[in-house]
This record gives C-alpha cells, structure tokens and sequence, in this order.
C-alpha cells in the first residue's frame, strides 16, 4: 500500500528527472544543455554599425535562443500554444497592447511578498527545482570561470522566444540585482542585433513573481515610444524622463561605446541598490535607442534610421504592488494587466478579451497612476540623492532584510499549501 506525501515542485511523472542543479553538483554528470561561449568581441554596441556581423541576419546568440526555444515548444515545455494579437492605441504615447489570454489563465500563481527585500526561501518555488530539459542552454563569457548562468524555458510566453535569463541558477539569491546580473543583461543586450529585442527586470513589490534571481529575454513587435522622449540631465552619465514627457518617472543610463562598459554597469548597479536599500519597488527595462538629448522637441523619432542605436537602462522606481490580502503585499493578480517594466514602457499585455477591445490610452494611465507612479516629491528625492550617490558625496546606508519564513501569515501558509503536489511514494522494491 503506497502512502501519499508532500513535496515541492514535484510529481509521479517529474520525480525521477533530475534538476538543472543536480547535474551542475554532480562530478560525474554530463549535462546535454548546451553552453553558448562568447566574448566581447562578439558584443554590438551600436546596431547601425554592427562592424563583422554585418552580414548576418541574425547573431549567433539569437540563433540558439530561437532555435532552444522551438525544441521546446516541440516537446511541450510552454503551458500553451501562443494566440495572441495586436493593436495600438491612439493617444500621445503610441501604446502597444497584445492580447494574451492564456497567459493569464495558465501562468504560476503569483507569489505574495513583504518586501523588495526577502530572504530566498526554499519552501516556495524556484528555479534550482527546473528539470534539466527545461534549461535552454549555459551561458559563459571567455575567460570567466564564476558561475553557471542559464537560460530557461518561460512556460507562460509572452511572444515567441520569451525566455528566463537564470544568472548562477544553482545559488539561492533572491530577487535583487546583483552585479552579476547587471553584467549578463548588458551583455546579452550586446550578443543581439535585433532592435526589438529586450532585457527585463521587475524587482518583488513590482509583478515579480518568483523571489529567486532571474530576468526576461523577449522581442516585441512594436518599438516603445520612450526611446524617442527628451530627457533631463542629472548627473555625469545619469539621465531622467519625467512626466508629462513620458507617463512614469524613468532614470536612464545608456552605454554609448565600449570603453564605457564598466561604468554603465557601475552606474546601474549604485542605482539598483540605493532603490533596493531604501524599499523602493523598481521595474528595469532594456533597450537599443537613439543617443539621450535634453533639447529640441518633447518627441523625436529617426524616421531616416541613421543614429546609432546604443544599450539603453530605464529604471522605474514605482509603488509597491498591493496583493491579495490586506497584510501582504506582493504580485497581484490579473484582473485588466499588471504594470511591470514592459507596461511601464509602453507595450501592455492584456489577459481579457473584453479588456482589448475597450481598452484607451487615458484607462491605462489611470490604471498606471494608482498602482505605479511615485508621488513627484519622492522621484526627486530620489534623482537627488542617487546623485550624491554617484558623485561619492553620500553612502546609503544598509537596511535589514525581511525573513518571511519567520512568521508566514495564514494565507501565505495557505498559499504554499497551494503549491505542494502529492505523489505516490514508490517501495524500495520499485526502484532497485
């Protein structure tokens, strides 16, 4: 007679594959993913001037992103087959909306959180519990012997080759961007030639679902009006967009060549922990787009398609996300479509038919003002003293991290109940 029992992440048909993790840890495992090594040499910095890739379609990168991402849409990883379509809406900001109702059927629950900062905790799902044959491919740098970054399958797509960028997959790091992470996304910016292609990061209190570290990879079939908006200069390399210019508060950095790799990545990461250390939600999103300017007018797009395209960081400081429950705040569910960093910067995903159809420019900036937009006096605030940051005039100070294993609430017990999947232990005489 079988017992039943309680486990993680696991099920009768799962049970005997082994985890992505598994095979890093084990000595003797030979791993079939596949490892993409690459170098600065391969990196584009501006994609008007692509030098030695200039004959290619498509990068090499790209190439085994897509190619990965279709074997496993063959051998059915994804939760379901992509049926979306498109619109734009009329109004000042030229969105974007793709309609995607299985995505907001058939995607993991949200997790609810406490606080941009939580310590990973191994109760809750994460991505050392994805099987092997969910990991697309390893990712390494020439010369670079720290870590073993992944790309994994997304299960819930957003459009075709959506994907998760997993920086050290086997480390138990929660949901906060480390340098690391800041390198791996700049870097796969520079691995693609496509100028619809993205880097995504939405931190926990900001439609962050899972709170173990990991970014989207995806394209989209509408550029995002924000990389034609005039900013504001600040300080050195720190740039901001303020409204009306654009409908949320952006600080932008942009990488305009390779000798300035290494203080772009500087400046990204001081502004990632200045907002991390004082709690404030963040949504990042990166792009190609034109050289910043702060003159001339509110708009400008490069119809004649000659100014560089350079690597460009928008980060959104934005209000926390409200969840569920009064007491919790964290990842809300789907009602009309969550303001993360696509949707910050424009294009939107909409989970109901009916919410397509009628959707406007002035429903989604209202919807935007009350879950998003930071008051003006607190982005200031910000923009002023990330810029003492940045000068080395002012340190942050490091606050506590919460630790949400130590008084989990009744619905977050309840939640985690709702994670857990039961399966038959097998008798020893069933597996020798």
């Amino acid at each position: 007679m079988n017992n039943k029992v309680v486990s993680l992440g696991i099920s009768p048909k799962t049970q005997p594959s082994r985890t992505a993790v598994e095979v890093l840890a084990g000595k003797k495992c030979i791993s079939s993913v596949p490892l993409f090594s690459y170098s600065a040499l391969d990196f584009i910095f501006d994609l008007r001037n692509p030098g030695p890739h200039n004959d290619e379609n498509r990068s090499e990168f790209e190439d085994m992103l897509l190619a990965k991402w279709e074997e496993a849409e063959k051998c059915k990883l994804l939760n379901y087959g992509l049926n979306t379509m498109y619109k734009l809406l009329e109004g000042d900001f030229n969105l974007s909306v793709q309609l995607n109702v299985e995505r907001g059927e058939m995607r993991r629950k949200p997790t609810h959180f406490r606080a941009v900062q939580e310590c990973f905790c191994n109760l809750r799902w994460n991505f050392m519990k994805l099987k092997e044959k969910e990991v697309l491919f390893y990712l390494r740098r020439k010369g670079s012997s720290v870590g073993h970054h992944a790309v994994a399958v997304n299960a819930a797509p957003l459009i075709r080759g959506h994907s998760l960028l997993l920086p050290n997959i086997d480390h138990p790091t929660p949901q906060v961007l480390s340098e690391t992470a800041v390198r791996l996304a700049t870097d796969t910016m520079l691995l693609s030639k496509n100028n619809s292609f993205h880097v995504l990061f939405n931190s926990l209190l900001a439609c962050a679902s899972v709170n173990h570290l990991h970014l989207h990879l995806l394209t989209w079939p509408y550029d995002s009006d924000l990389i034609n908006r005039r900013c504001e200069h600040i300080f050195d390399n720190m740039y901001v967009i303020k409204r009306p210019i654009w409908f949320a508060y952006a600080i932008v950095f942009q990488l305009d060549g390779p000798e300035y790799y290494e203080k772009f990545v500087t400046s990204v990461m001081r502004c990632v922990e200045y907002l991390t250390t004082h709690e404030v939600a963040h949504n990042i999103f990166l792009s190609r787009a034109q050289p910043l300017r702060t003159s001339g007018d509110i708009r400008s797009e490069d119809r004649l398609n000659v100014l560089p395209q350079l690597v460009t960081a928008y980060i959104f400081p934005r209000l926390s996300v409200v969840g569920l429950f009064t007491v919790i705040i964290g990842a809300k569910p789907a009602k009309s479509f969550s303001p993360a960093s696509m949707e910050l910067s424009g294009c939107l995903t909409a989970y109901t038919y009916r919410f397509f159809e009628t959707v406007t420019e002035e429903g989604v900036l209202r919807i935007i003002d009350e879950e998003a937009t930071l008051p003006v006096s607190q982005f200031d605030q910000i923009c002023h003293e990330l810029a003492e940051v940045l000068s080395g005039k002012h340190m942050f100070v490091e606050h506590s991290v919460t630790d949400e294993r130590e008084s989990l609430s009744s619905p977050e017990l309840e939640e985690l109940r709702d994670s857990f999947q039961t399966f038959d232990l097998q008798s020893p005489r069933h597996i020798y």
